[in-house]
């Protein structure tokens, strides 16, 4: 089973109607809707915004569904020389408001957890050749998750890692997943670029343009990966 995490309706929605035989599933104030998706079973979730959301959200997933994989999807602001419209996979993720350096730890380092949550380097690659198939261009990067919309690189405790991008959920979810033994990956659609003074503007321009095709490289990698 494939499990999909995204944040809002807009990241999930094209991808719940592709779904057949679908069930709707709740727990608490998540609602699961699992089905089949080019005859593979899938479970998708819109979370909700931010880090308690989406590690409650994809731990209930885990222990609900027991997916093989889990995918956040979604749209993400992402630091120069990323543009808007940009594909980034995440090779490792890690969060941009954590500090307890003052016991030892690195900067974006839950105590007792590691500094950088890598996503399965299994699937990245099937991910990789499935994205190569389909003639569309990406990049592999780094995730640093906040608990707030992040408009300058200034307001991230963690350093500058090549191909950054920042966004509210990814590294809660990978760390939901490195607790319960579950390999995940992160593809994300740049909305917005961090510092522009269009930052703004274009993440009101493109969100809803830039979580469709999300949802529809979503669809294509469903369709390729083999589980």
């Amino acid at each position: 089973m494939i499990g999909i995490i995204g944040a809002m309706d807009v990241e999930v929605n094209d991808i719940v109607s592709a779904l057949q035989n679908k069930e709707i599933i709740k727990k608490g104030i998540c609602t699961y809707f699992k089905g089949t998706i080019f005859s593979k079973e899938v479970v998708i979730l819109k979370s909700g915004i931010g880090k308690v959301a989406s590690a409650v959200g994809a731990s209930l997933m885990i222990e609900l569904f027991h997916p093989n994989l889990i995918i956040n999807t979604g749209i993400a602001g992402g630091v120069a020389p990323l543009k808007t419209k940009d594909i980034v996979l995440s090779q490792y993720l890690t969060y941009g408001d954590v500090d307890a350096t003052i016991f030892g730890y690195e900067i974006g380092q839950v105590p007792q957890m590691p500094h950088m949550y890598e996503a399965s380097k299994k699937y990245l690659a099937q991910v990789e050749e499935i994205l190569k198939k389909n003639n569309y261009s990406y990049q592999l990067g780094t995730t640093v998750t906040s608990d707030s919309f992040i408009t300058t690189i200034e307001n991230v405790k963690s350093k500058k890692y090549e191909n950054m991008i920042c966004e509210m959920e990814g590294a809660s979810i990978a760390q939901a997943c490195y607790i319960l033994n579950t390999p995940f990956i992160s593809v994300r659609y740049i909305s917005d670029i961090i510092d522009s003074d269009s930052q703004v503007d274009n993440y009101m321009e493109f969100e809803g343009q830039m979580a469709n095709r999300s949802c529809k490289i979503i669809l294509d990698l469903i369709s390729d990966l083999k589980i």
